[in-house]
């Protein structure tokens, strides 16, 4: 690349220049040495987003150095080629000094890209912040909270994410792991803007060739190959499905509860206040309220079992709609409780008046969304060998709870570090794009001919040869055939008892049990497969008639499937026996129950 006429502007955001220093600073012409620009762009670090740098060489005659070095603050920088942006971001503090090609002394100085700097601010001062909405109103919100400017040329994606954060997740604790587990990487542009890219490869079909007349030869190699040793042959991700209900205790307080007092038999104190954790004085309220560095009391919402057990098996996320029950024969005493962010609730109550007095109750319902069941989804293209469990990447997702969304994440670690365990570096005139498949065709050394995705670029000015890292690369798809089963349930499934007002909840759910096991190699099937149905806590399964089951195959093979489906086999029964004639290939098989005109 060629840079006929550069300039850097650096803005000073620190506010502690010298006085009658500029805060905006344009360094051109002999300021800047010539041909000791250059840019490195890395897309991907494994499946994570990676960062961008430029690095270039400042005369030591120019006069902004002396404020570079002597400023504390954030120095936003764009280098420019006449009015073509190059590349926006923010001064590293690693500078040094070096001497220049042609033999003056020079400072080297580093540019990181936008979200270096910026990403590392937390996403909240203090408390807790829910997340359950599309992934796209999560990064606005993120970015914003960051500083960040979100390209209009950004992807939008819809997909709803769910995960509560604390004052201590950063927003780049939030964007790497909340796109990391929707296959997908940001990066900034030349304007410091954030774009988007999704990994995936569905064809590598009329993918552009470089070959010997577009390769570069260094030291004597067109191509180097660089490949890893350890290789993942299949992945295992697990991830917790979400259920909401309404009308659900999560909080109550049991202080001094005896047989006179069921709910609770609290004292206070004339002028005292009480935050669900511990009673104060007035004096002692006032002096807390105005500690800047006082965290709120906040008290976490119960997971009911019912009225009388306060604690259930299911974590809860998110709280809201709250409604007070609260008791105490004075008007003096005033209390609130309110949703305060994910699963947090805040608890003001107050005395007013002269005398002590006695709460008997104070209570709170609320809706919650809440961690419904534990579920795997496993790639199904290799059978597992259990001597071989070395070969399985598993992990745990935590804004994903979705089945659709957990199959193509496993799909894309499975294929992803099945397929693409070999890197390659060439060098080439050509200019690709980052995240670009290309096919590598060295015709000149080795007559190496692969496919690749390329995922760092180096370029310099004045040297027409660009550096590029790629990927090996096959077509793979995320929508591939996964096995999904739930692992584990919590023990409380429902609701609980709602209050006095209220009514019980009431809710089906179903669970598929297998005698053998739930995995099988193929042709070595033989399991005694049933459905369980339980309404709330209870099974009903005995009092259902057979003919609302409804045995389902899945194959691949939608006609076969459809006439398996269709057989009396499949349908009115609640325990079948399954062997390898019921499997052709990878099958996976489930059960549904019909509930019309059922009287709950």
């Amino acid at each position: 690349m060629t840079i006929s006429n550069p300039s850097l502007e650096l803005t000073f955001l620190g506010g502690d220049l010298e006085k009658g220093h500029s805060s905006v600073q344009t360094i051109i012409n002999e300021g800047l040495v010539g041909r000791s620009i250059s840019f490195t762009h890395q897309l991907l670090n494994g499946l994570k987003s990676s960062s961008n740098q430029a690095t270039l060489q400042v005369n030591r005659r120019c006069p902004s150095i002396e404020d570079i070095i002597a400023t504390d603050g954030d120095i936003k920088a764009v280098l420019k080629d006449s009015h073509t942006v190059l590349f926006t971001g923010y001064l590293s503090t690693n500078y040094s000094w070096s001497i220049a090609e042609t033999g003056e002394k020079a400072m080297s100085i580093t540019l990181e890209d936008v979200g270096t700097r910026l990403f590392g601010k937390p996403f909240i001062k203090s408390g807790h912040h829910l997340f359950n909405c599309a992934v796209s109103a999560a990064i606005t919100a993120i970015c914003t909270a960051a500083g960040v400017t979100v390209s209009s040329q950004c992807l939008t994606l819809s997909d709803v994410v769910t995960k509560t954060v604390d004052s201590s997740a950063t927003c780049r604790d939030i964007m790497d792991q909340m796109l990391y587990e929707l296959g997908h990487v940001y990066y900034f542009d030349n304007l410091g803007e954030l774009r988007l890219y999704k990994v995936d490869c569905q064809s590598v079909a009329g993918i552009p060739d470089l070959d010997g007349n577009s390769l570069v030869v260094s030291n004597g190699k067109a191509i180097v190959l660089s490949k890893k040793i350890r290789q993942y042959r299949s992945a295992r991700v697990s991830f917790r499905s979400l259920g909401t209900a309404s009308g659900y205790l999560v909080y109550r307080n049991a202080s001094g509860k005896d047989a006179s007092h069921p709910y609770c038999n609290m004292e206070l104190g004339a002028g005292e206040h009480f935050d669900g954790t511990e009673v104060y004085s007035d004096s002692d309220w006032t002096e807390a309220a105005i500690d800047e560095f006082r965290e709120p009391a906040l008290i976490e919402a119960c997971n009911a079992e019912s009225e009388l057990d306060l604690v259930g098996s299911n974590a809860i996320i998110a709280v809201s709609s709250v409604r007070q029950e609260f008791t105490c024969p004075s008007a003096d005493i005033i209390s609130t409780i309110t949703a305060a962010g994910g699963p947090c609730l805040k608890i003001e109550t107050e005395n007013k008046g002269h005398l002590p007095y006695f709460i008997t109750r104070l209570d709170a319902y609320g809706s919650i969304v809440y961690e419904k069941e534990t579920c795997i989804a496993r790639t199904a293209d290799i059978a597992i060998d259990p001597g071989q469990s070395d070969s399985i990447i598993s992990e745990e997702l935590v804004y994903v709870h979705d089945r659709t969304l957990a199959q193509a994440h496993a799909n894309l670690l499975g294929q992803y570090h099945r397929f693409c365990n070999s890197q390659y570096s060439f060098s080439s005139r050509t200019d690709i794009a980052l995240g670009a498949l290309v096919r590598l065709h060295d015709t000149v050394f080795t007559g190496l001919d692969v496919n690749v995705m390329v995922i760092a670029k180096v370029s310099s000015d004045g040297n027409s040869v660009l550096q590029y890292s790629a990927i090996g690369i096959s077509a793979f798809s995320l929508n591939a055939q996964a096995i999904i089963e739930t692992v584990a349930r919590g023990r409380s499934d429902t609701i609980g008892k709602a209050g006095p007002r209220g009514v019980d909840g009431k809710s089906f759910t179903l669970r598929v049990d297998s005698s053998n096991g739930s995995a099988f190699r193929i042709g070595r099937v033989s399991t005694t497969m049933t459905c369980h149905v339980f309404l709330n806590l209870e099974e009903v399964t005995s009092s259902l008639e057979d003919w609302r089951f409804q045995w389902k195959r899945s194959s691949g093979n939608a006609s076969s499937d459809s006439d398996w489906n269709a057989s009396q086999k499949a349908i009115g029964h609640k325990t079948i026996d399954i062997d390898s004639s019921d499997c052709p290939g990878r099958t996976v098989l489930s059960c549904e129950v019909d509930f019309d005109g059922l009287e709950l």
